[in-house]
């Protein structure tokens, strides 16, 4: 892994490195009270999320193409919309825990990145060459890292189902309640997570003449879409309590990490459009 860091961009150590800053800024700033030890960490976090916006857009303009294609560029934009949808929802709900849990994820998914460092730059094959690929990705992405944030408030509320004090109050005795963040967060995925799978049956049908070619990664989709559905559906039925609607979350993210990291371990990878592939 040394080495690999040693021969990424300047830009993949400077947004890794801003990263694991921020997650010592948080690991600092959550225990303590006041406004600056909330807003140093979160400044922190912003600072690494803009350089891994300018590590994707380098990308972008060095490969001529978006940055997607392979396993390492898809890691590195995961990174950044997880990072995306946690600097939003801890402003928006005042939980400082979130951007902790998130910089950590961030960074371990970096550090996994660096094992997974493409050698060269790989082309496009003529079945992505097309418009959809970039609102396809875009939308899934979006969705998985929403959805992640999610899944880290519903793993708060199983720690906290009373509620937890907001740090950001400044004394003031608010309480966050987090089955009622994880719901407002999972809708917001859950409608990128439906346009990316009405984009992609619109991209086989364009392509192959198919809206559907029940490959494993589709079927997986598809089954991480039914979870997240059935979340929505249950949070409505009395009899379904908070703490099972929080199981839900989990088991729907832990469907996601499989869609996203297990398919390349199928007998039938090698056949599959949908696996990420390493130069």
């Amino acid at each position: 892994m040394l080495e690999s860091f040693y021969y990424s961009s300047s830009l993949f150590k400077l947004t890794l490195i801003l990263y694991i800053v921020a997650l010592f800024g948080y690991g600092v700033g959550v225990f303590r009270k006041g406004r600056a030890w909330g807003a140093i960490p979160y400044a922190l976090f912003a600072i690494a999320f803009l350089s891994g916006t300018a590590l994707i857009t380098s990308r972008w303009i060095e490969a001529g193409r978006p940055p997607f294609k392979s396993f390492y560029e898809s890691l590195a934009f995961a990174s950044w919309t997880i990072s995306l949808v946690s600097l939003v929802a801890e402003k928006r709900f005042k939980i400082r825990l979130v951007g902790l849990m998130s910089s950590l994820g961030v960074v371990i998914i970096l550090l996994f990145a660096l094992t997974k460092r493409d050698v060269e730059v790989i082309a496009l094959p003529p079945a992505l060459q097309t418009w959809m690929f970039i609102p396809h990705v875009i939308s899934y992405f979006l969705a998985y890292g929403a959805l992640f944030v999610a899944g880290l408030t519903a793993a708060l509320f199983l720690f906290f189902p009373g509620g937890l004090a907001s740090h950001h109050t400044l004394g003031q005795q608010a309480r966050i309640d987090f089955s009622a963040v994880t719901y407002q967060i999972t809708k917001f995925g859950f409608l990128f997570l439906t346009a990316g799978l009405l984009l992609g049956a619109w991209w086989g049908q364009s392509a192959w003449s198919n809206y559907w070619g029940w490959d494993p990664k589709e079927n997986w989709a598809l089954i991480t879409w039914l979870i997240f559905a059935a979340y929505l559906h249950f949070r409505n039925l009395a009899h379904w309590s908070e703490r099972r609607l929080a199981w839900a979350v989990i088991i729907g993210v832990a469907a996601i990490v499989f869609t996203y990291l297990g398919m390349s371990y199928l007998p039938t990878a090698a056949e599959s459009l949908h696996v990420y592939s390493n130069s």
